[in-house]
């Protein structure tokens, strides 16, 4: 047979007496899969029956003859009917029924009442095709072949299921083997099912007092801790107060029903994560659309299937583990993001996924560097290097905080900020000159064999962020190395400025000119050694 396998799987489950009789007063399991799976390929081209016949009805109805349009509706209700047949007869959860054991009473049905509604689908397809061209129908050809082949199909699955009645094995294609394998070797006991290990603490919702019991003691033997709310204005008060990974909600309660307060949870910023399964035993589907739309996670009817209960609930705490865990792992996302750039530029980043490049004015540059540490870095251990360097960097990081100033970046052993860059507070020399003063500090009282040279410009500068890797927010510009040069130019243990830096706080400062040095693109430029404050 074209693309079967050529495996077979039983489809009788034999009794301890061997005499083939159906498993615990039902089908076996194999023959449940078998028939769930057949009443799934059935649906497919019922449903195609239905659309097509609808669309063709609708597309006809004020310009073809009448004779077609009743038979159209006449196709039409005959897939209805099959679709009513198939939730009917292969009906999952009657298959799987203990007490059902009438398999001839099935057999006969499928016989009787499906292939009677299937036969007008092909004989008036068959027809219609045949005087399309008599009544101008050449348009509707593709849409009656289609409905002929969707009728024959339906009949030739009818035709494989009532064979499989007498067989004692049946031939699947190979993805139709895999399935039934898997699920037909499945231990009937539910507790015997895979199901989540995840435990939780759970809010029952429900003003029945037995109702909440038996939901009590199902969920504790599954290992969940559980609350319980006898209507929705307690169920709210524990949710403010208490921590909760999941909540069943009854629908129709006193006061506050369900539905108000899944609402109230989802508008709440601090309940709206909280995933929420709908109980109820209102069967209405405008009511499960609305609950699902309000954000409820899922829903089930009373009286509940406890197998289902338990699935879901492991299915619902499974998703909020993953989320929470996605949570934490962007907070800490977050957390680098603000260690490697500055706020400003992080709430920019997320927001638009980029950063635009700016020109500021009267920006404080202040490099440092360690004096002789390369000499350093050759006669000690690079553990010891790098342990106290990370020790004084920390210092250094602190101390421009204090004095907002804010860290660009590290190179090496030097260590380069601004003033007045994202932020304006204060004067940007003076804060530059301040924290400069204590990095030196820091420096003699961490490491007392190592020196700090500090330099400092004012300018303009333009800042911004390169590549898509290893973001480093940056700055560039004639006052980004003008106070490179103050810095390499300047004296071990001091701060030293530019002349445009000492306008803005020799009116507070004392100051000692060191001459000019020349800067590229610049000339000669005034140096001026920081010695103490007036007063």
């Amino acid at each position: 047979m074209t693309g079967k396998s050529s495996d077979t799987i039983p489809v009788r489950a034999s009794s301890p007496n061997g005499d083939g009789a159906s498993h615990a007063g039902g089908l076996s399991r194999a023959r449940q899969v078998f028939l769930s799976a057949k009443r799934a390929e059935l649906q497919s081209p019922v449903h195609a029956i239905v659309d097509i016949s609808e669309r063709v009805l609708a597309d006809v109805a004020d310009r073809g003859p009448q004779e077609f349009s009743n038979d159209l509706e006449l196709i039409g209700r005959s897939g209805r009917r099959l679709q009513t047949l198939i939730d009917e007869i292969l009906a999952p959860e009657q298959l799987a029924s203990e007490s059902f054991d009438d398999f001839a009473g099935l057999h006969s049905r499928m016989r009787h009442d499906m292939l009677n509604a299937i036969n007008p689908v092909i004989n008036y397809a068959e027809m219609w095709l045949e005087e399309a061209g008599e009544h101008f129908l050449d348009d509707y050809v593709p849409d009656l072949n289609l409905l002929l082949a969707a009728g024959r199909r339906c009949h030739g699955l009818i035709d494989t299921i009532l064979e499989s009645a007498g067989m004692d094995t049946v031939e699947l294609s190979d993805s139709e083997m895999c399935a039934v394998g898997q699920i037909a070797g499945l231990a009937d006991d539910e507790n015997d099912l895979p199901t989540s290990r995840i435990v939780g603490r759970i809010l029952v919702v429900e003003d029945n007092a037995t109702n909440r019991d038996i939901l009590r003691r199902r969920l504790e033997l599954q290992g969940h801790e559980i609350a319980e709310a006898c209507d929705g204005l307690q169920a709210l008060a524990m949710l403010n107060a208490q921590g909760f990974d999941l909540v069943l909600l009854d629908i129709m309660m006193p006061q506050l029903n369900g539905v108000d307060v899944l609402t109230r949870m989802k508008a709440s910023e601090a309940l709206r994560d909280i995933p929420v399964i709908m109980i109820s035993a209102l069967d209405e589907i405008d009511v499960v659309i609305r609950c699902i739309k309000l954000g409820a996670e899922d829903y089930l009817a009373k009286p509940f299937n406890p197998v289902f209960l338990k699935a879901r609930i492991g299915a619902c705490l499974e998703k909020r583990q993953m989320a929470e865990q996605l949570r934490r792992e962007k907070q800490r996302s977050d957390e680098l993001l603000h260690v490697i750039l500055p706020n400003e530029i992080v709430n920019e980043l997320k927001a638009t996924n980029a950063v635009m490049p700016r020109r500021y004015e009267g920006v404080a540059v202040l490099f440092a560097d360690i004096v002789n540490f390369t000499p350093y870095c050759e006669k000690n251990p690079p553990e010891e290097v790098v342990r106290r360097l990370q020790e004084l960097v920390v210092a250094w990081e602190d101390t421009a905080l204090a004095h907002s100033v804010e860290k660009i970046k590290t190179i090496g052993d030097a260590f380069m900020a601004a003033s007045g860059l994202l932020t304006r507070n204060g004067n940007p020399v003076l804060n530059c000159v301040r924290c400069g003063l204590e990095m030196i500090e820091a420096t003699r009282r961490l490491q007392p064999e190592w020196n700090l040279r500090v330099g400092i410009h004012v300018g303009q500068v333009v800042a911004g962020i390169l590549g898509h890797r290893q973001y480093l927010f940056d700055l560039w510009g004639d006052t980004v190395n003008t106070a490179a040069r103050m810095e390499s130019h300047g004296v071990a243990g001091g701060v030293t400025m530019s002349a445009q830096a000492w306008s803005g706080v020799e009116h507070l400062c004392r100051g000692t000119p060191l001459g000019c040095v020349p800067v590229k693109g610049k000339g000669n430029l005034e140096m001026i050694r920081f010695d103490g404050f007036l007063g």
